[in-house]
């Protein structure tokens, strides 16, 4: 199994370097960090990245992720690129559809035409990574003689974030990785799922790195654990589609409350938020009880745990990963 860190890009970008040094140090794979501008307080996803690329030399780092309306797909590509300059083939393109905290503020439409939109950025990105010169006349963007100037040594990884069942198929046909945030009980769906596009390009799901990116708080104190998590459940459980829950014991009306107190503020939304919404949407407790929550997503065919970095002491949080997790799971 992999493990990664997601990381909210919200503290200065040399912090933000140092916890990804720190990540590598202690045997983590992945850093994934949010692109969330221009909402205060987040920072410029690949200005951190080309931070984190100059003072690391293994660890793979990722968007997480972006959205081809703000940053039009041949510039995604052109980004990515030019940092895999200065990184070895190390960083990603995380991909996903968007969300409020960077689309609101620019006064874009919500999830306009969604799968549209990433088929056609697929179409772009993957053009220019394999070298050629793209002329797309697409229903949502342009690419009119669009080709790197950079001479790659490895085309750059795609990573798709999905959650429904057209985008993960999507995935599994298109990307070489899928970010979930899912529960245990969803896990089979969106193999499922990616097991149906895959077959379009030829090829087996096992080829796909299954990632699964949750909320993460460690502490021997378990509800102090899950009390740091709550916050970021609270909003996951708001955005995540009806389908989701089924299989698990979290009642649509609860997660109606969720969302209805949520418009009230995320702090009105914690108070909805059930012990089994923490236990399905978080990795929270004590390291045995983190570890025991890991192995089950690694049973079911998780490749990849992503575990968000919530709240204060992120770098003991890594070093708990690192001395206490990882040993256990790594392979």
């Amino acid at each position: 199994m992999y493990f990664g860190i997601g990381l909210s890009n919200n503290l200065p970008v040399l912090e933000t370097c140092e916890l990804i040094k720190l990540a590598e140090a202690q045997g983590i794979d992945y850093a994934w960090i949010a692109d969330e501008s221009p909402s205060p307080p987040y920072r410029d996803v690949f200005v951190a990245i080309t931070s984190a690329s100059l003072n690391t030399n293994k660890i793979k780092i990722g968007t997480g992720v972006c959205n081809p309306y703000t940053r039009h797909p041949a510039m995604l590509a052109v980004a990515v690129a030019s940092l895999n300059e200065i990184a070895g083939s190390r960083i990603i393109l995380g991909l996903g559809p968007g969300g409020s905290l960077s689309l609101a503020p620019l006064g874009m439409r919500m999830w306009y035409k969604p799968i549209r939109a990433i088929k056609e950025s697929f179409k772009i990105i993957r053009g220019m990574f394999e070298g050629n010169k793209v002329n797309i006349e697409g229903e949502l963007f342009k690419a009119i003689n669009c080709k790197l100037g950079i001479d790659l040594k490895r085309k750059p990884q795609i990573y798709l974030a999905a959650r429904g069942p057209q985008m993960l198929e999507i995935a599994g046909e298109l990307a070489d990785g899928v970010l979930l945030t899912a529960p245990l009980e969803s896990i089979k769906f969106a193999i499922d799922m990616m097991k149906l596009g895959a077959e379009k390009s030829n090829r087996s799901v096992d080829e796909i790195d299954i990632a699964n990116w949750l909320p993460f708080a460690v502490s021997e104190d378990a509800e102090r654990a899950r009390e740091t998590v709550k916050r970021a459940v609270a909003v996951i459980v708001a955005n995540s589609p009806e389908f989701v829950f089924e299989n698990t014991n979290i009642k649509l009306k609860e997660v109606t409350e969720v969302r209805d107190a949520l418009k009230e503020g995320v702090a009105s939304a914690m108070k909805k938020v059930t012990s089994e919404m923490m236990e399905k949407f978080s990795v929270a407790g004590p390291p045995e009880d983190c570890l025991q929550i890991i192995k089950k997503f690694r049973d079911v065919g998780v490749s990849q745990i992503v575990l968000s970095l919530i709240g204060p002491n992120q770098k003991d949080t890594i070093k708990i990963i690192g001395e206490k997790i990882i040993p256990c799971l790594k392979f």
